[in-house]
């Protein structure tokens, strides 16, 4: 599933208004005007800096930080099931019980072998006492000797391979026990005692699955990759989600960031941890992500309308105090509210919102008079459906917004 992801800005004080300028409809360039062509009539929008936070929102989906479907190493018949469906369980509790009847048996069997070979084995070494003393008073050959000795070395050996027997034995026997080896929550059960079960059966006797703390997965789009690693540059990065099914908003920590971006969409995966202490994020859910991508106190925003993405990037058309068009590449950080966020532009700088598509580079424009704009009031802090975020940290300074990813 390809995710589009969705950008969020809240801006918490008014990015434009203050400044505005207007002129005459009338005020064509002189040098037009002479050769009788009609200037491009367009308006303009200042750019303007001031504290804002970069908020990205995007669909994510719960996923389990541990998931096992546990399934028999060798081939058995259940003797006994020890849990139930949906029960929690601690590392090493017993799950499955397999029969071991012909595992005990062959165990018991090495043993015997064992210690028969063990009580030949004290036979034997001494008699190669013996015949030690016998040969140093030169009643025995040395190849009677040596025939003693090759005994006992070949009993000893004898012991050693019943000893891996009985090793082997009692890995298979450890086998017929099937224990958790994660805490977790117990799945669906899929078998009862009597069904026999193989290690390659397709259904697995049952899962295990780690419920809290989780992750949670979601994608942003690649341009928004250096906000978010510049940010997390500095401090550890707030990811709220959304709940959709009971309204709750759960707040956790961004812990992972994909090491390649895919080729095919242009997304990049990215990973939360959640305590989910509550276990109201369930494995497998969709929930709305916002991730914090930080507070900016000089954020550089021009209006949407003024963006223009062209084969080289983007870009926005700036017009000076000759009234004549320049092109002004940009990187755009985040967009909300018919507000972009962009690095690359200075503040101050008159940008044409409206009438853009007719112009080029070095063409004299009029400026058509716009209706003054209102100051918007200080947004409040910013809330995704009943996900309330914090208000932007207005704190930071110039050098280090620059720093974060927006612009100087």
């Amino acid at each position: 599933m390809k995710h589009k992801p969705l950008l969020a800005v809240a801006v918490i004080t008014a990015l434009g208004g203050a400044i505005w300028w207007q002129q005459g409809a009338n005020s064509s360039a002189p040098a037009d005007a002479a050769r009788g062509k009609r200037a491009t009539s367009v308006e303009l929008s200042p750019v303007s800096s001031a504290p804002a936070s970069i908020r990205l929102s995007t669909n994510g989906n719960v996923t389990a930080l541990d998931r096992l479907e546990l399934r028999p190493q060798d081939s058995g018949v259940i003797a006994a099931i020890r849990v139930r469906e949906g029960q929690q369980v601690v590392v090493g509790e017993v799950l499955v019980q397999l029969d071991a009847a012909a595992e005990r048996a062959e165990l018991a069997k090495a043993r015997a072998a064992l210690a028969a070979n063990q009580a030949q084995l004290n036979i034997a070494r001494r008699e190669l006492s013996r015949s030690q003393e016998l040969k140093q008073q030169q009643f025995i050959s040395q190849s009677a000797l040596d025939t003693v000795q090759a005994r006992v070395e070949s009993l000893a050996a004898n012991l050693a391979a019943d000893r891996a027997q009985i090793d082997a034995v009692q890995v298979q026997l450890a086998r017929k026990t099937l224990r958790a080896p994660v805490a977790g929550q117990v799945g669906a059960i899929s078998l009862s005692p009597g069904a026999l079960v193989q290690p390659s059966m397709a259904p697995p006797l049952l899962t295990i699955t780690r419920v809290a703390p989780v992750a949670v997965s979601f994608y942003l789009a690649e341009r928004q990759l250096p906000v978010v690693r510049q940010a997390q540059a500095q401090a550890p990065l707030t990811v709220y989600a959304l709940n959709e099914a009971d309204g709750s908003c759960h707040q956790g920590q961004l812990s992972f960031i994909d090491s390649a971006v895919d080729s095919s969409n242009g997304n990049v995966l990215l990973k939360a941890q959640f305590a989910n202490a509550g276990k109201a994020l369930w494995p497998g859910q969709f929930v709305r992500v916002t991730l914090d991508a930080g507070h900016y106190r000089d954020a550089v925003a021009l209006p949407v309308a003024a963006l223009i993405t062209g084969p080289d990037g983007q870009f926005t058309y700036g017009v000076g105090k000759d009234n004549k068009v320049r092109r002004l590449p940009l990187t755009l950080l985040a967009v909300q509210d018919e507000q972009a966020i962009v690095r690359g532009v200075a503040p101050g700088t008159a940008v044409i919102s409206s009438g853009g598509q007719n112009v080029r580079p070095g063409e004299t424009v009029t400026v058509a008079r716009a209706k003054p704009r209102a100051a918007k009031a200080a947004v409040q802090p910013e809330t995704v459906a009943s996900c309330p975020l914090p208000a932007a940290n207005v704190g930071r300074t110039a050098e280090a917004s620059a720093a974060a990813g927006a612009a100087p």
